[in-house]
């Protein structure tokens, strides 16, 4: 058994830097995001169905391999790497190409960002007290939220006035200043000599997942929760522009009260930090608020009402991201990190991939607010049969767990 240390003082500076950091590449990242969905929306639902697959398919895929590339080599080694990859490909996106080949751009982009997530996810606990890290997540999540707020609406002046040139380029220009940051900040997380057989040291992030209770349950609920949710991602779109009748600004605008309410979130998060002992009951409120949220939009009468059940969605996102992220990172010893979140991701978005494949026929043979509304009460219903678990959970203040 060995104890999980952390440090014993929080690097504030390093935490906000890291943090800007990827919030802007975050930033360019959503230009990006936001005008494939303008340009290839004449696709249809099945379309950006396919589309959003291919974006989180790498994340099921190379789960183990990006997991294992994040703890085995150093952050200086890895991020530099993976964000010029990143930037080189995001300008091939300014090519009008034929939509399957669309699809196969995003899956390479994506590929990549597979393996940037978790080793920045791994390096955050190295820089903090564990006492601090819901703190530390709001800021980060303060930042992100920053960048959300900015980038739909951005994207859809971008788009409005200049055409699909200029979010690409902002894009790429992001993701060089990425590729300099841990030098730039004086971090690094130095990688760990893994065992000799490949197939123990790639796929540990998912035995630890499961082996212990409180993060199998927390698994599970996700998984559950996101499946519910799967048409939402592909429906709201659909129901903003074509049923209410929003243009791509307005969209844009919508989609930032999401994230202005994502950074209230963080900023009552950065007040005070949770006890760690409480995550679990957070965590559960969080997907409550989330689920209730997104029951508002599929029933929203006006671009109005969807605004406002966006903000509350984005308060209730910015807990949950918060606790399930304090609660992975307190459950895992430091040299397993990476692999445990790749593991993590893989989980999600597993769920996601299966619940969008079908939300795309579903919202072409039924309607989108039909299935809306479905995903909404699926979601909640998900919520009474497994929430219960994960609520009754409780945090040892001072957690022991194998190395």
């Amino acid at each position: 058994m060995e104890e999980i240390e952390s440090p014993k003082t929080t690097r504030w500076a390093a935490i906000h830097g890291v943090a800007f950091a990827r919030a802007l590449s975050t930033f360019g990242t959503f230009i990006t995001i936001w005008a494939l969905i303008f340009r290839e929306r004449a696709e249809g639902a099945v379309a950006i169905s396919a589309m959003m697959i291919a974006g989180s398919l790498p994340y099921v895929l190379f789960g183990p391999w990006v997991g294992w590339l994040s703890d085995r080599f150093s952050t200086r080694t890895i991020i530099p790497i993976v964000a010029i990859a990143q930037g080189a490909l995001t300008l091939v996106f300014i090519v009008d190409l034929p939509f399957w080949s669309i699809i196969g751009l995003v899956f390479a982009y994506t590929m990549i960002a597979a393996v940037e997530a978790p080793t920045w996810q791994a390096l955050v606990p190295g820089l903090a007290k564990s006492d601090d890290l819901t703190r530390v997540y709001g800021v980060s999540i303060g930042y992100n939220s920053v960048a959300q707020v900015a980038a739909p609406v951005g994207a859809g002046i971008l788009v409005g006035t200049t055409g699909y040139v200029w979010p690409f380029v902002i894009d790429a220009l992001t993701f060089a200043l990425l590729a300099i940051a841990p030098f730039l900040l004086r971090v690094n997380r130095l990688g760990h000599t893994t065992k000799p057989e490949r197939r123990e040291s790639t796929l540990i992030g998912y035995r630890h997942l499961w082996s212990d209770p409180l993060l199998r349950s927390v698994t599970v609920l996700l998984c559950a929760f996101i499946f519910a949710l799967g048409a939402v991602n592909t429906g709201e779109v659909f129901l903003v522009m074509d049923v209410l009748g929003a243009n791509e600004t307005t969209y844009g605008l919508i989609g930032a009260v999401w994230a202005v309410g994502n950074l209230a979130g963080s900023v009552l998060l950065g007040i005070r930090a949770i006890r760690i002992a409480q995550h679990p009951r957070w965590l559960v409120f969080a997907l409550w608020t989330i689920g209730t949220g997104v029951l508002a939009i599929s029933l929203s009468p006006s671009l109005w009402f969807v605004a406002i059940a966006n903000g509350l969605t984005g308060v209730g996102s910015a807990y949950l991201h918060t606790t399930a992220t304090a609660i992975l990172m307190n459950q895992t010893p430091e040299k397993i990190r990476g692999r445990v979140n790749a593991a993590f991701a893989g989980f999600m978005n597993f769920g996601n991939i299966i619940a969008t494949a079908l939300a795309g026929i579903a919202i072409a043979a039924l309607g989108v607010r039909e299935v809306m509304i479905g995903c909404g009460v699926l979601s909640l219903a998900a919520l009474l049969v497994w929430g219960g678990t994960v609520y009754r959970a409780r945090m040892d203040e001072t957690e022991v767990v194998d190395a």
